[in-house]
């Protein structure tokens, strides 16, 4: 049982245990945004409760935007925490799932997840365990170090580094044997990463020097040509573009069971369940295309509608028929994880191409049939350019592609809003 939270927190999904803390997505109905609560399950004594609670709150004390920033805590015949809600998704998550960081994304996560740090350390706090599931990593957000109040396994602030430099080097290397050095794996990361993470682990360096030293390293990230196969988490900047994520087929109001799965869980153990798909709403695809798609749009944690009507205008070869996003009056990842379109392909596609308004960030994914969104395999994430944007796609036999917008560009209205022109899956 859950302990007593304040009335403006409604429990909505059960994303999994993470030791002795049961996770959950829940609303925040006073601010009306999704937060992620933790809590210590019922057999935890007053030993275990009050040293939950003193992690948490020395995080809620930090201020650093590589930190998942704690809202509330408590214990009420329990003790739990209210944090923001990044997306959930770790880098245990990705490694799990065959997705090392790249150097492009590892460099300034990996001093700025330091930095942050050092900052929770600055007036005596100590993590205790820092692993590569606590870090967050998701498309929408910058590296988080969470996992607050978790079992500790260290009792000092020279653990902690040394911690975290075996994380952020895991999450290059994809291995736990520090033999395995991240440059040695990583093209255009300089073997001054090395020595730095190297030198945390030892304990030779605090974890402000381990930032300083980290953005000290240079770094001639390789261009990227072809996006490999499988979970794709990597996001792309600077216009590179991967390969593609995430899939389902129908809705999942805010008020889900809490047996279903969340988008992405941030543990391994709950429950995954399948759905029957609604009939698409369009049917047909014209032009030079390559294969006929289905789209439906797929708004699991808003209304279940987003211009419904205006969906052929992806599919039907006319540069001047589009669909939109509604309007949102603030950040997407303020309001919702993402909303996006859901398309079943007749065939084998190879390739999509995409055109729409520049700065949109997306994930696309694909699954054998509609699913909740935890069955769904992610294989890449991106931000469309000016020009249509072309992504190769690991080969899967029919199924369900889903095209997952996480961030749209603000307007000059002020209003966020994205515009879809094409997408086209080809042979």
């Amino acid at each position: 049982m859950p302990p007593i939270l304040p009335d403006r927190y409604r429990l909505n999904v059960r994303l999994g245990r993470d030791g002795d803390v049961e996770e959950w997505l829940a609303t925040d109905e006073q601010l009306d945004r999704p937060v992620l609560v933790r809590y210590l399950v019922p057999e935890a004594d007053v030993d275990r409760r009050s040293e939950f609670l003193a992690v948490v709150r020395q995080a809620a004390a930090a201020n650093h935007p590589h930190l998942q920033r704690v809202y509330a805590a408590g214990d009420r015949e329990g003790a739990y925490s209210v944090s923001e809600w990044d997306g959930a998704v770790s880098v245990a998550d990705r490694l799990r799932a065959g997705e090392t960081l790249p150097v492009s994304e590892f460099l300034p996560n990996a001093a700025g997840l330091a930095s942050g740090l050092a900052e929770f350390h600055l007036p005596g706090g100590v993590h205790g365990a820092i692993d590569v599931s606590t870090i967050h990593f998701s498309s929408a957000h910058p590296a988080k170090l969470g996992g607050w109040g978790r079992a500790s396994r260290g009792t000092s602030a020279e653990e902690d580094t040394a911690s975290l430099a075996a994380a952020l080097r895991i999450a290059v290397t994809g291995a736990d044997s520090a033999s395995i050095r991240p440059s040695h794996v990583a093209e255009g990361l300089s073997p001054d990463a090395d020595e730095a993470l190297a030198a945390a682990e030892r304990g030779d360096l605090d974890a402000r020097g381990l930032a300083e030293a980290l953005l000290a390293t240079p770094s001639t990230p390789p261009a990227r040509d072809e996006p490999a196969a499988g979970w794709r988490w990597a996001l792309v900047f600077g216009g590179i573009l991967i390969a593609i994520v995430v899939i389902a087929g129908i809705g999942l109001a805010i008020d889900v069971d809490e047996t279903s799965p969340f988008f992405f869980p941030a543990t391994g153990d709950a429950e995954t369940t399948t759905t029957t798909a609604a009939a698409p709403t369009v049917t047909d695809q014209t032009g030079d295309f390559g294969m006929v798609a289905f789209p439906r749009v797929f708004d699991p944690l808003g209304d279940g509608v987003e211009n419904d009507e205006q969906l052929r205008g992806l599919i039907d070869g006319d540069a001047a028929s589009t669909w939109f996003t509604e309007a949102y009056s603030e950040p997407l990842q303020q309001i919702k994880p993402g909303v996006g379109i859901a398309f079943a392909v007749e065939g084998d596609p190879t390739r999509v191409q995409l055109l729409g308004t520049p700065g949109t960030r997306f994930r696309l994914g694909w699954a054998d049939e509609t699913t909740e969104l935890a069955g769904f395999e992610d294989v890449g994430s991106g931000t469309l350019l000016e020009a249509p944007t072309e992504m190769r796609l690991p080969p899967r036999r029919g199924g369900v592609w889903l095209l997952w917008l996480v961030e749209l560009p603000q307007g000059e209205d002020g209003s966020f809003q994205s515009e879809l022109t094409t997408v086209r899956f080809l042979i």
